[in-house]
């Protein structure tokens, strides 16, 4: 018995030596300022036949954005930005398993509330040739006049009723699938007036995390450590 703790202390100790020396795994992407050949696009219902007016452009390394939904209020309008994570359409998409949290800042004109929209690859659902079948997880976020930063941690993401409802899949599929992000997506809230002018200064936009890879090692060594020594309690 003695023999067998002296082995389970040696296993301990090493185990807690290697959490020490790894190394943090960290995940960290500007989606702005642009990096990486990234390209950001402005875009409104014009092209369906719409009346709203989307601009953008680039003051003191801030992304001014503008719009105006135009229209009657009986039918849909819209306007935004899209980051495009595949411009090829390869397939290549972001793999943010480690995201934890997005950061935002901005400020705003004549708006109170920006939605933001994160599509992912579902390979239950998604058909890359159909936009709408991405799964996509949204979080409602609030603009204020003055330049804030806000944290959004990503469990705070959701998936809408209504991707369901367009896409006809099955509510029970619920994994998020941060592994294959193909854009992300800002829009005006949901309660956006007509014929109002709104602008929106975005200063930026970043996406983090940290891997909790070596916290699990450690842990599943302790839980493999408490298996031998309740084994051998047992045995006994």
């Amino acid at each position: 018995m003695k023999h067998r703790a002296i082995i389970l202390g040696v296993i301990t100790a090493l185990a807690i030596v290697v959490y020490i020396l790894s190394p943090e795994r960290h995940f960290f992407r500007s989606l702005f300022p642009l990096t990486d050949g990234q390209i950001v696009s402005v875009y409104d219902d014009r092209s369906d036949g719409g009346l709203s007016d989307a601009r953008m452009g680039m003051v003191d390394s801030v992304l001014d954005f503008e719009c105006e939904l135009k229209g009657d209020s009986s039918k849909d309008a819209w306007c935004g930005l899209i980051w495009n994570l595949d411009p090829e359409q390869k397939g290549n998409y972001a793999n943010w398993t480690l995201v934890d949290s997005v950061i935002v800042e901005l400020s705003g004109k004549n708006i109170d509330e920006i939605v933001i929209k994160i599509w992912t690859y579902d390979p239950d659902v998604t058909d890359s040739q159909k936009k709408l079948t991405f799964r996509q997880l949204i979080k409602e976020v609030p603009v204020t006049k003055e330049m804030q930063r806000i944290a959004i941690p990503m469990e705070q993401f959701y998936v809408p009723d209504y991707w369901f409802e367009q896409t006809g899949a099955d509510k029970k599929l619920t994994q998020r699938h941060q592994e294959a992000v193909a854009r992300v997506e800002i829009i005006p809230g949901w309660k956006m007036s007509r014929n109002a002018q709104f602008s929106l200064k975005i200063r930026k936009i970043e996406v983090l995390g940290v891997s909790n890879f070596a916290l699990g090692i450690l842990l599943g060594v302790f839980l493999f450590i408490a298996i031998l020594a309740t084994g051998g309690k047992k045995k006994k």
